[in-house]
Formats: C-alpha cells, structure tokens, sequence
C-alpha cells in the first residue's frame, strides 16, 4: 500500500452558531456552493433555512427566515435537502417540497404520485440523514438528478429524482441486495421497528454514482453515461471487512430488552460511511468506524480508480475527532467530541497533503 500523503490536522477551531437555536450536537443539514465556502443550513430547531460561512480560521452563521409549514409556501417534515439554481428541495422518505427560489412558493408531491413503485400505497425512499451525512451528496449537479435507495421485497434499488421535470425513474444498477440484508439490523419488538440507517450511501461526482455500503466495506461504482458497473471489495488489519450478525438476531423478538440487546452488540460493529471526493488532491476518503464501544475512527484514502492507497487512525492522531464532518473549501471539518455549553461548536480541519 503507497503511503504518499500525509494528514495535517488544524488547530481547534469555532463555528458560531448564532442565536436561532442551532446547538453544537450535529443535527444540521448543510448545502455548500461550489466554491465550498459559504453555502445554507437548514436548522431542524427552528424550521429555518439560515446561512453558513466558511474561513480559513473559523466559522459562522447567520440566521435566516422561518420556513412556513402550511399553505402555498408551506414546507413540512424535512430529513434533507439539496438546492439547485431554481430550488431548494426539502424531502422526507414520502414526499418532496419543492420551493422556489425566486417567489418562495413550494411545489408538495407524495412518492406514490410519481407511479413508479407499483401497487405500494405508501412507498418511501431511504433519505440520509443527519445520522449519515449532513450534506446530501447524491444529487447530480449537471443534470439536477438526485438520487434514492429503495428498498421492497428484500431488495433494493436505485430510484432517480429529476427535480427539473418533477419525475422519478429506476436506474439500471445491481446494487448487492444479498449482502446488504445479510448484514443490515432491522428489528421488530411490538409497534416498534428500529434500524440503524444501513441503506447504501449515494454519492455523485462528475459521471459517476459511487455506493457506499455501511455493514459491508465493497464500494460499488456505476457510470451514469455508460451504464456500467464495477464493484471494489477491501480489507484492512484494523477492522473487520463486514458487520456479523449475533447468532440470537431475528427480525422479531419479544420483548423491548431483547431489542436494545441486539442493537448494542451491532452498534458496536464495524461501520463503514460515505466517499467523499477531496477535488484539491483527486483523491477519494472514506471513514470508518472500528469496532467496540470505545471505537476508534479510521479514515481510508483512495484514488481516482479506488484502488486504496492508505489509512489513518484518527482516533490516535486527535481523541478529539468525532465521526461528523463537512468537506469544505479549507478541508474536511469534522466536529469535535468535546464541546462547550456556549453558542459555538467546536472544529478542526484536517487534510491529505502530498510527501515531499
């Protein structure tokens, strides 16, 4: 394995959070700009969408207008969103709100409308959230497709959403259903289900579509113009390749005990995230979380052909990173585990530069 990069590590840095009720715990969405220093935040605390900027030596937000909820401009539950030049898109698993950037009226479509998931009278997309990844990184900016898993019949698929012409379609790609619910925990106890946000994690850059699977460390590449695929399987000394289910895991069991006892012991498993593509370096990273209570985080490096170039610990480099992070304009900004009671978030930037 090359070892040709080094990771620089900033200094503790402060994002100011305002005062609409934005805290330092990592319950945002963000929307950056190509130039990946300013960009929006949508503030899940007060249903608004507020403005963030980006610095070399720190950060800072402004607030913006509270969204309606009803009527013509009304925007409802919102577990993510994207903008493009004419909208920003708030959506929830079953429906999208579409508003419009210059009159602000919101566009409101259900999943089953779109009449592509059969006879389903509720259908709903996995949608990631915050818990995954606080920027949506599936939508195609050269055609405004933004891309879904969906999941039926134990097996799952990619569905595209065309926010120019307000349509929904299924892409052509074989994603690993076998592995995936081989892997994955959903549980039933009662009324309630719990699972662990293990949906492939979708990312878009240039022409390809690039899956991320959270229970399996493969990374699945699909060539949105030539339609093919190609699949990259990864080993590592400091981790397990796959979750392992306990030999007592059922998809029901009967008591709330037996539940929260299954989803301690795979919580505690392996857990692989999504690629993000460094542009300054034409590299691609992916974090890693290893395995036991006290995991320690690992960031692996890839390159233009995802062969996989090297590793770090993070967790022996700064105790202090935690697993949230933004890809920005001065690096990758991940939150800090320790953080203060006042009306800032701590930060650090890290890079990859190059070994002289």
């Amino acid at each position: 394995m090359e070892q040709d990069f080094l990771l620089e590590v900033s200094d503790r840095k402060e994002l100011l959070i305002g005062d609409g009720g934005l805290t330092s715990e990592p319950t945002y969405f963000v929307s950056l700009d190509s130039s990946r220093s300013k960009g929006v935040i949508y503030n899940s605390k007060a249903h608004s969408l507020d403005s963030i900027f980006l610095s070399a030596d720190y950060a800072w937000v402004k607030d913006g207008d509270i969204l309606e909820t009803e009527g013509p401009y009304g925007v409802g539950t919102v577990f993510s969103f994207f903008t493009t030049q004419a909208n920003v898109v708030y959506l929830n698993g079953q429906e999208f709100f579409r508003q419009n950037i210059l009159d602000k009226e919101v566009s409101r479509k259900f999943m089953h409308e779109y009449g592509i998931f059969g006879e389903s009278k509720y259908p709903a997309i996995s949608v990631p959230t915050f818990k995954v990844s606080h920027e949506f990184n599936g939508l195609d900016k050269n055609t405004l497709t933004a891309y879904f898993v969906y999941e039926s019949k134990r097996n799952i698929q990619v569905a595209g959403f065309d926010s120019f012409l307000d349509s929904m379609y299924f892409l052509p790609v074989s994603l690993d259903s076998v592995s995936y619910f081989e892997t994955r925990f959903k549980v039933k106890s009662g009324n309630l289900i719990l699972g662990l946000n293990d949906e492939p994690q979708l990312t878009v850059n240039g022409s390809q579509l690039i899956v991320s699977y959270p229970t399996f460390s493969d990374i699945l590449v699909y060539d949105l113009k030539a339609r093919t695929q190609r699949t990259h399987a990864f080993t590592s000394s400091s981790f397990l390749s796959k979750r392992i289910l306990p030999t007592n895991y059922a998809d029901e069991v009967g008591s709330f005990e037996q539940l929260h006892e299954l989803e301690n012991v795979c919580r505690n498993q392996v857990r692989f995230g999504v690629v993000t593509y460094l542009g300054n370096v034409n590299k691609y990273v992916r974090l890693v979380k290893g395995e036991g209570a006290d995991a320690s985080y690992f960031l692996e490096v890839f390159d233009s052909d995802f062969q996989r170039l090297q590793e770090f610990n993070l967790t022996a480099i700064n105790p202090d990173l935690s697993a949230d992070y933004l890809n920005s304009k001065y690096g990758l900004m991940f939150r800090a585990k320790d953080q203060p009671a006042e009306d800032v978030m701590y930060y650090y930037n890290l890079n990859l530069i190059k070994k002289k």
